[in-house]
């Protein structure tokens, strides 16, 4: 049986989580989304861990993410990957193969990685 003194403490400790659960939600609701455009051409070795990534850091850092992989011909598996992957959370996973799309390159919470640059996977959070 509790003691008046520990009923006190449980009610303040699941007020102050409440708090904390409250404005995690609000600040998450509140934030805009940033959209990822990957450029992708046979990248079936790496396509399910940059996507992955992108789960991770949405997750961990609360923001809510928009991934559109614009696929440039593959004739591997990179496409199955990616639609199996459709479900992450945290992601809204598009697929195209209209070059139209690069033009939000200009948009300021759009950010376009082609990852027919070897360098350019780094600027994938968490890869």
């Amino acid at each position: 049986m509790l003691t008046p003194l520990m009923w006190i403490l449980t009610v303040y400790a699941l007020a102050a989580v409440a708090v904390h659960v409250y404005h995690a939600w609000q600040k998450r609701r509140n934030t805009r989304r940033i959209h990822y455009i990957l450029v992708t051409s046979n990248h079936e070795r790496q396509i399910e861990w940059y996507i992955r990534a992108l789960g991770l850091y949405a997750l961990f850092t609360g923001k809510r993410l928009g991934l559109t992989v614009l696929d440039l011909n593959s004739d591997d598996d990179t496409l199955g990957i990616i639609q199996r992957l459709e479900g992450i959370a945290g992601v809204e996973l598009s697929i195209s193969k209209d070059f139209s799309i690069l033009s939000r390159g200009g948009e300021p919470n759009v950010k376009i990685i082609d990852l027919r640059n070897p360098h350019a996977a780094g600027h994938i959070p968490y890869v």
